[in-house]
C-alpha cells in the first residue's frame, strides 16, 4: 500500500490552507526500547493537500512521530519551521512553483535549523534536480509512492543520524560519479587521503545495495578483503556509519 500518489488516498481532502497548519500539542508514549526520548516534531511541506492528508494518517498511528506544522508554499514552510522547530522535515522538492523553490526552501533549512534532518518526497524524475537537490545536504531522498512502512522507517533511520536514498536515486547519483572525470591515479577524500582504485569499485557497489558478501563476488575478493575496503572508506571520507559512505562521497563531489 503507498500514500503518496493521488489514486491511492481518499477522495475528499481538506481545501488548502492560506497559511500553514499547526497542529496543538500532544503527549505521546514512545515505544518501550525507541532510540528517541520525546515523540519528534515533524513539518510536512507539500503543495497538494491530498498528500498532506496522507502523510497525517499515516503518521497518526506512529506514537514517537507527530506531524505539528504543514505549508504549502515556501515562504509558509520557512515561517512554520522557525515556529515549530521541527526535528524532521518531509519536504516535496516540486511546490507548484517550479522545482527551484523547494531548492531554495531545502537550503534555508539547512542553513536556519542546522539540527533538523530533510527527509524529500518528491515525484520529480529531473536528474539534474535531484543531483542538486543531494549536493544541498538533504539527509534522505524518497520517491512519491514508496511503501508506508519505507517511509516511516525513513523518518526514524534520519532520526538517528543516518541517511537514506531509495534504489533509483543512489543509482542516479552512480551515474552521475561515473559520468565525472577522475583524476590520477585516485581521488582525494577530506582528509586528504586518495582512494584506491579497488575503493572506487567497492564504492561504486556499495551504492547498489550490494552486501559485503555480494561485493566480494563480484570483484573476486574475500569478504574480509571487501571489510578491510569498508573500513578505509569510513576512514578517509571521516564518516562512522557504513550507510554514509556514498551520501558523503557524493556530497563532498569526491569522484
Amino acid at each position: 500500500m503507498t500514500v503518496l500518489s493521488s489514486d491511492t488516498l481518499p477522495d475528499a481532502a481538506p481545501a488548502r490552507p492560506a497559511r500553514p497548519h499547526f497542529a496543538p500539542p500532544v503527549t505521546a508514549r514512545v515505544p518501550e526500547g525507541d532510540l528517541a526520548l520525546r515523540t519528534a516534531r515533524v513539518l510536512v511541506v507539500e503543495s497538494e493537500a491530498i498528500v498532506r492528508l496522507g502523510l497525517r494518517q499515516l503518521f497518526a498511528a506512529e506514537p514517537d512521530l507527530r506531524i505539528v506544522a504543514e505549508a504549502a508554499t515556501p515562504r509558509d514552510a520557512l515561517f512554520a519551521a522557525d515556529r515549530v522547530r521541527p526535528d524532521l522535515v518531509l519536504l516535496d522538492v516540486d511546490l507548484g512553483r517550479g522545482d527551484a523553490a523547494g531548492l531554495d526552501v531545502a537550503r534555508a533549512l539547512l542553513q536556519r535549523h542546522r539540527g533538523t534532518k530533510i527527509l524529500v518526497l518528491t515525484a520529480c524524475r529531473d536528474r539534474d534536480v535531484m543531483l542538486r537537490t543531494i549536493r544541498l545536504g538533504v539527509h534522505g531522498y524518497l520517491r512519491k509512492g514508496a511503501e508506508t512502512a519505507e517511509i516511516v522507517q525513513a523518518a526514524r533511520t534520519l532520526l538517528r543520524g543516518e541517511s537514506v536514498f531509495d534504489s533509483r536515486t543512489t543509482a542516479i547519483v552512480m551515474d552521475a560519479l561515473r559520468d565525472t572525470e577522475r583524476p590520477a591515479p585516485g581521488v582525494t577524500g577530506p582528509r586528504g587521503a586518495l582512494l584506491t582504485d579497488r575503493e572506487t569499485q567497492v564504492l561504486r557497489l556499495l551504492a547498489t545495495g550490494m552486501s559485503n558478501r555480494e561485493i566480494g563476488a563480484e570483484l573476486v575478493i574475500s569478504e574480509a578483503t571487501v571489510k578491510f575496503h569498508v573500513r578505509n572508506l569510513r576512514d578517509k571520507l571521516d564518516v562512522r556509519r557504513r550507510t554514509e559512505i556514498v551520501y558523503t562521497a557524493t556530497r563532498q563531489g569526491i569522484v
